[in-house]
């Protein structure tokens, strides 16, 4: 407490409302730019050994880097939110405003600049700096370590406030050197203001926590107590790590900075470059904004093209925020959709829009360099305070990002990040045109297809979900039709909280879609019989226990060898192999192979078990074993099969369960 008193009485004092607004709505555009700079970090490491530059070893630390960034910036916008209920709390407006990239030293008082720029030792260091502890709270041996980080950063010093300046009354925050002291300076005015006068919000216009994923760490803010409970939260989940928040940013990027000097120093050692990064160029643009200098801008029309796509949908999700903070008239259904689409487009839009960026090229003006997102602002962030005319405006934008990435991944000339994007937006959309006035939903046209033609097609986006398009028949074991569109995206990570579809959660749990070299092997085996003969592949099953729980006079669950073709008649043993739901059985009958059943394409999401695709739905760019049916076949949806995409049965010893399916 008294380092507490001694830290608020070296800081100016904040005496007004006016001021306490303006320094929140500074703080709001400072966790929104960290945000925007730690997934564009985020976005720049590559996923994959085979990206070059990496081991296998190397690249499974550096997707652990990529999600503990993601991770990071999620809670900076949860630090948006806090920051938006106090605002409201003290009769002022959600902030979402802020200068575009990059921004100079001088931007904040902290003195350190902010711009996107792909990882690199420089990066990684700047980024500690910006989550750096106010004094006292490091050790002096490691606080003298990380000054001298800090003046290699080059930190610009905080400029200390006159006493002149001290006695207007415009907001002026000329004295803070971190942000854990920005934001004490702010609960100087919480303390200072008298709280009989200073709360006269309405608690209700305040975000709530259920709707954003955040029960029991956003704070209603309704007192004092509750508002410096908030600032406290964001501090020590920043800078200050505690028993409550052991894992502050300034940790978590700590330990990638000191991981990152330890595979560089065991690379080097072993006579080869280790490089964690695409070759991102630093502040992507699509043109030239009035209030940034020093931004890139890309000329590559494929680049160019995404990277609009990235702002609008940006754009869209920040009118939806702001809608959310500063609710009015919308009732608890629709505030719920509002957060739900929100976070859809930060998770499933932006994120992979974002990769997908950095995967296509700069420009001729950047031989062998990469786009990225520029998080471009226009200004036009300002609330819609009708809420039919937002809402219309909401979903006229959605529609027409449909319409772009659909029409883009159609193309087949685009990362496939974007058909996971197109489908997010066509589920975003799905959801929210229900709520639309009666004489603005008559007019809608149909979503557009995400696939040049109209045959059923199913990717598997590498570390990501399946990416299904032109599905016309979705159904569970509950006997239930699910809700189906042009573009879908199906979890096969087992994480989803809105099984069966993705809801972007395979980004943040280190999901990999490589096959286990350990799996069952690809093999055919060949069982002759007297009228038929009968195929396997145990590299295919799924053991699901179909064939050995309905016929075992042929099929031999614990014995050799596992099929007895001569164990039942040919028609009992038959009708089993149609049924086999993986495709690993096969049979000759009479001269003819079996080649697979006539039907319409339907997926069928089985009872805590893999979706069961039947009617030959064409499965892109996928290796399948040999002998493996090409109508039906069994796809793994819990995350831990050996054999991805194909189902092996993990899910029994996973203990897999969804309830809703």
């Amino acid at each position: 407490m008294l380092q507490e008193r001694r830290r608020h009485k070296e800081l100016a004092p904040v005496n007004t409302r006016e001021e306490l607004i303006y320094l929140l709505s500074r703080a709001s555009q400072l966790e929104h730019g960290l945000a925007c700079v730690y997934l564009f970090t985020a976005y720049s490491l590559k996923g994959e050994a085979s990206e070059g530059g990496l081991s296998e070893e190397e690249a499974s630390a550096v997707r652990g880097w990529k999600r503990k960034l993601a991770t990071v910036a999620v809670e900076e916008m949860l630090h948006l939110a806090q920051v938006s209920n106090l605002l409201i709390a003290i009769g002022g407006a959600p902030h979402l405003r802020r200068p575009n990239f990059p921004l100079p030293a001088s931007a904040f008082p902290f003195g350190i600049e902010l711009t996107l720029e792909p990882f690199s030792q420089d990066v990684i260091e700047r980024l500690v700096c910006y989550e750096m502890p106010e004094a006292g709270i490091l050790t002096p041996d490691r606080q003298a370590a990380f000054d001298e980080l800090r003046a290699r950063v080059g930190v610009i010093p905080a400029v200390a406030a006159a006493k002149h300046i001290r006695r207007l009354t415009e907001p002026f925050e000329v004295d803070y050197r971190t942000v854990g002291e920005f934001y004490h300076k702010i609960e100087l005015g919480f303390r200072t203001i008298p709280e009989e006068r200073l709360f006269i919000g309405p608690p209700e216009a305040q975000a709530k926590a259920r709707y954003l994923d955040l029960e029991g760490t956003l704070v209603a803010v309704i007192d004092r107590a509750s508002a410096c409970a908030a600032i406290e939260m964001i501090v020590e989940q920043g800078e200050s790590p505690s028993s409550t928040h052991p894992d502050a940013h300034f940790c978590v990027f700590d330990s990638i900075r000191t991981e990152y000097e330890q595979l560089t120093s065991a690379a080097r050692a072993r006579g080869v470059a280790f490089e964690p990064a695409r070759p991102v160029v630093a502040n992507p643009m699509t043109r030239a904004y009035d209030d940034a200098s020093g931004a890139t801008v890309l000329t590559e029309p494929a680049a160019h093209e995404v990277a609009d796509l990235f702002n609008t949908a940006y754009d869209t999700m920040l009118l939806m925020l702001l809608r959310f903070f500063a609710h009015e008239d919308e009732n608890e259904e629709e505030l719920r959709l509002l957060a739900r689409g929100t976070l859809r487009l930060m998770a499933s839009v932006l994120r992979p829009l974002g990769e997908a960026l950095t995967k296509l090229p700069a420009g001729a003006a950047f031989p062998g360099k990469t786009a990225g997102p520029g998080f471009g602002y226009n200004g036009d962030i300002d609330l819609l305070p009708h809420k039919a005319s937002a809402w219309v405006f909401f979903i006229e934008r959605l529609r027409e990002l449909v319409a772009r990435t659909c029409s883009l991944a159609g193309t087949g000339k685009y990362p496939p990040e974007l058909a996971e994007a197109a489908a997010a937006l066509q589920s975003v959309a799905e959801h929210l045109e229900p709520l639309l006035p009666q004489r603005f939903a008559e007019g809608c046209t149909p979503l557009p297809p995400v696939s040049r033609g109209r045959e059923t097609v199913i990717r598997c986006e590498r570390d990501g979900p399946y990416l299904v398009a032109n599905l016309h028949a979705l159904t569970n074991s509950k006997g239930e039709t699910l809700g189906t569109r042009p573009a879908l995206a199906l979890c096969r990570c087992g994480g989803s909280n809105l099984k069966p579809y993705c809801d972007g959660t395979h980004a943040h749990i280190g999901f990999t879609s490589e096959k286990d070299p350990n799996r069952t092997p690809n093999r055919v085996d060949t069982y002759v019989g007297a009228e038929l003969t009968v195929y396997d592949n145990r590299g295919t099953c799924c053991h699901s226990g179909n064939c050995t729980d309905h016929l075992p006079s042929t099929f031999h669950a614990a014995a050799e060898p596992f099929v007895d073709p001569n164990g039942a008649p040919a028609q009992e043993i038959i009708a089993i192999v149609r049924a086999c739901p993986s495709g690993a059985l096969g049979y000759a009958y009479e001269g003819t192979r079996y080649a697979g059943e006539q039907r319409a394409p339907a997926v069928y999401v089985s009872q805590d078990g893999p979706y069961h695709i039947m009617g030959s739905i064409a499965l892109e760019d996928v290796e399948r074993n040999d002998g493996a049916s090409l109508e039906h076949y069994a796809l793994c949806r819990c995350g831990h099969s050996k054999n991805k995409p194909f189902c092996d049965g993990s899910h029994w010893y996973a203990k897999f369960h969804d309830d809703d399916n």
